[in-house]
């Protein structure tokens, strides 16, 4: 404060022990208003020379003006940290701020200027939706008027809490959802940008207005999960309060949980109780703010995600959008604490239906990544709160120990596959749990809801008895014996598959939802836990130097690897004629078909004489016809069709230069030994390698499955020159057909082979030379980033 006019303090007037009081306001209603002078400045307040005075007659404060007014601890150092982190940086120390409406803070003595500044913001936020919206019918491209940096005119840094060096702060009224300049910053840590899949090519996607409506500091949150930017333990209800404002109408979220348990809680529930959602929407909406936690909103959200992306009535790629935003904020309402010093059962339900979403429904390319990193936290911090221990011991009740076992064997089915996908070791250790499997309820019960409880208990013990197993021998250090991998290929096959679970593709006859999403399922896991027990050993036999021949110690694998990979396809193609839309929502069975794209492949270039490559040829033609018909609806095949273009016709030539006698010198050292070699697949050339093929009339399939013997026995006889690959892909070709109607996992292993005989002149004896001869080394060096024949 200034000295009073009488007082001069340049002389060396000693200073009064008390100032006299200064009302301003009172003063200045004594003197009549006069208008400024030419000389004077309109805004005295900020005239250069009079600021300057006042700086140099005023004692620097002990806090600046906000902190005074909020009795806060002010550190002196303007801006302080304090205004900092309350988003009012610009008016520190001077400025002080009130109150206003929706949490937020308005500069003293502006309200109606940022009124009028919010409603013409609102205005433009209109005309710019109403423009993207014409615009869109006639071209993809965005309109010239709505480039991001056109966007950001109508942001006020002073009305939504961001200074002008761009940090950002709290802003609960910004919730336009047309702005494509709110997108993660690419190579955040949080959820990628683009879509993933076992190919390491980067396509662009179709144009289309992206919708985005995250404010800039809740997508930092979402950036920083699973660790809190704050090492503040405290709550933070303001945030609670913004992310509940984003929320739909509470009808909308009744329905989109509603389509979350109709087309996705089918396959994983971990609380598959009746009163879980009506209480879920009553904590959200109804509850005080207070008493809502920030895991349990975060599991809310998880689930409007997913009931979002399977939600059947709504555009995909407006569902695909929405429900990565709400992804994102469930992200950040987990961020509001430390997850590790708070964890609770929610946080848990949460984190499980985040690796869900991220394997199953995430277009996301490192969203594999994420899923196992999240998987590492998740199974800490469910040990932590002993979901792995028998809580019978604990006394718990039955309603609530039927919940933390069902969540806990969810964890660990989802566990084992994605370690086997990645080839890396379990979050959680089977042999560390004694907790006892969940009781799935089949009295009583509608048929949809027993083919539910029987998939569950099916799924839960083939994860124990088969895929448990398979993930050791795949991880171990020491590879087993192989007669070991052939005695699990026994078991795997042999193992019993209820009746209402085998899939039959009856002419037709569609089952009942979701009958054939679990039928397809079940289908999947048996054919992939065989995929990844052979995957090795079909590299190591189709990379021998001397060629491949099925007198290879490995041919078991090969042969295996095949069935298994048809049986794939027919699984997708099947999938997609019972429920086109579901399952083209559903990722990980486009990313499996391009996989088994990929090894059909690779048995063609790398043995085109073999019995099985015209078969293989034929079966990649039908996965050519079924992603040239869904191209347009689903992102993953968008992406998968120019490498496909690319791959199979290179297949092809391979196939006819064997064909015509083309044969040059073999090529051991092509691109996919040295991927082999790189990732401890393939062992580096040397001593060994005369071991791999069996002297006399040994066979490799002495103790094989009897189906591999029989599929070997038919893939050798001669059949019909009339399915020569040689000739143009035939038109007609459609999805794969079962050959009886009692399908089961048994048979369906030689349903190709039967289907499709051999061309004439094709016979396992055929030189070794002449398929190493056609190693033409296709595959690029893009191959070099990724592993690509891998299946979920």
């Amino acid at each position: 404060m200034a000295a009073p006019p009488d007082f001069d303090d340049s002389q060396g007037v000693p200073r009064p022990y008390k100032r006299p009081r200064h009302d301003s306001a009172a003063d200045d209603a004594l003197h009549p208003y006069s208008f400024p002078t030419a000389s004077s400045p309109l805004h005295p307040e900020t005239d250069p020379a009079s600021e300057a005075a006042a700086k140099k007659n005023r004692k620097k404060p002990l806090s600046c003006g906000e902190c005074r007014r909020l009795k806060l601890k002010c550190d002196r150092v303007f801006p302080c940290q304090s205004c900092c982190k309350r988003g009012c940086a610009e008016i520190c120390p001077e400025g002080s701020l009130t109150g206003g409406k929706g949490s937020r803070f308005i500069l003293a003595n502006t309200e109606q200027l940022h009124e009028k500044i919010k409603a013409m913001s609102e205005r433009i936020r209109n005309l710019e939706d109403a423009l993207q919206s014409m615009h869109a019918q006639y071209s993809p491209e965005v309109h010239p008027l709505l480039r991001p940096e056109l966007l950001l005119i109508k942001r006020s840094p002073e009305l939504f809490g961001i200074d002008r060096s761009g940090m950002p702060t709290t802003s609960a009224s910004d919730n336009h959802t047309g702005d494509e300049d709110e997108q993660p910053a690419a190579g955040s840590s949080s959820a990628p940008t683009e879509i993933v899949t076992d190919c390491p090519y980067t396509y662009p996607m179709p144009a289309m207005p992206l919708r985005n409506d995250i404010p800039e500091d809740i997508a930092r949150l979402s950036h920083a999960f699973p660790v809190s930017p704050s090492t503040d333990s405290e709550f933070d209800p303001s945030l609670r309060q913004r992310l509940r404002e984003m929320l739909p109408p509470p009808m909308e979220a009744q329905r989109i949980c509603s389509q979350a348990q109709q087309n996705a809680f089918w396959h994983y529930s971990p609380d598959a109780s009746e009163s879980f959602i009506p209480n879920l929407l009553h904590s959200v909406y109804n509850a005080p703010l207070q008493a809502l936690l920030p895991h349990r909103l975060s599991l809310f959200l998880m689930i409007l995600a997913i009931g979002t992306m399977v939600d059947l009535k709504e555009d995909q790629d407006r569902a695909r959008h929405d429900a990565e935003r709400y992804h994102q904020l469930a992200r950040a309402a987990m961020c509001e604490t430390m997850v590790i010093d708070d964890p609770s059962f929610d946080a848990i339900n949460s984190l499980f239906f985040m690796v869900w979403y991220l394997l199953m429904f995430s277009y996301h390319k490192k969203s594999i990544e994420h899923a196992w990193g999240i998987m590492g936290l998740l199974a800490k911090l469910a040990q932590g709160l002993g979901l792995h221990r028998d809580g019978v011991r604990l006394k718990m009740i039955p309603e609530e120990l039927d919940r933390r076992k069902t969540l806990l064997w969810n964890m660990m089915s989802v566990d084992v596959r994605l370690a086997l996908m990645l080839r890396r070791p379990p979050s959680i250790c089977i042999q560390h749990v004694d907790a006892k499997r969940p009781m799935y309820s089949l009295e009583n019960d509608s048929p949809s809801t027993s083919i539910t409880a029987s998939y569950n208990a099916w799924r839960d013990i083939f994860t124990v008895q088969c895929m448990a197993p398979v993930l050791e021998s795949v991880i171990a250090t020491q590879p087993p014996p192989y007669i070991d991998i052939l005695q699990l290929d026994w078991k795997i096959r042999d193992f019993v598959i209820p009746p209402i679970l085998r899939m039959v593709d009856d002419d037709g006859f569609i089952p009942n939802h979701p009958a054939g999403l679990q039928q397809a399922l079940t289908f999947s896991a048996r054919e992939t836990a065989l995929l990844n027990l052979h995957r090795c050993y079909f590299l190591q036999a189709l990379n021998a130097e001397e060629g491949f021949t099925m007198k290879h110690k490995y041919a078991p694998s090969v042969l295996a690897t095949y069935t298994s990979v048809c049986n794939v396809v027919w699984t997708v193609c099947t999938c997609y004629k019972w429920e086109p839309d579901l399952s083209l929502r559903i990722t990980m069975l486009w990313h499996n078909c391009l996989s088994a794209a990929v090894a059909l492949c690779v048995l063609v270039s790398r043995s085109p004489s073999n019995s099985l490559t015209p078969h293989a040829l034929v079966e990649l033609d039908n996965i050519m016809k079924l992603f040239s018909e869904v191209k347009s609806r689903c992102p993953t095949v968008v992406k998968a069709t120019p490498l496909l273009d690319t791959i199979i016709p290179r297949s092809r030539i391979a196939y006819m230069n064997w064909r015509n006698g083309l044969q040059g010198a073999g090529c051991f050292e092509d691109e996919i030994c040295v991927i082999a070699r790189r990732t401890g697949i393939l062992a580096n050339t040397g001593a060994g390698n005369e071991l791999m093929f069996l002297d006399g009339d040994a066979s490799p399939f002495e103790h094989a499955h009897p189906l591999l013997r029989r599929c070997f026995e038919q893939s050798t006889k001669e059949g019909l020159s009339a399915l020569d690959p040689l000739l143009p892909p035939h038109n007609s070709l459609g999805p794969l057909q079962t050959t009886s109607t009692s399908q089961t996992f048994s048979t369906s292993a030689e349903r190709t082979v039967h289907e499709h005989v051999a061309p004439v002149g094709m016979h396992r004896n055929d030189s070794p030379s002449s398929q190493a001869a056609c190693n033409a080394g296709w595959i690029g060096a893009e191959f070099q980033d990724s592993s690509w024949m891998t299946w979920y």
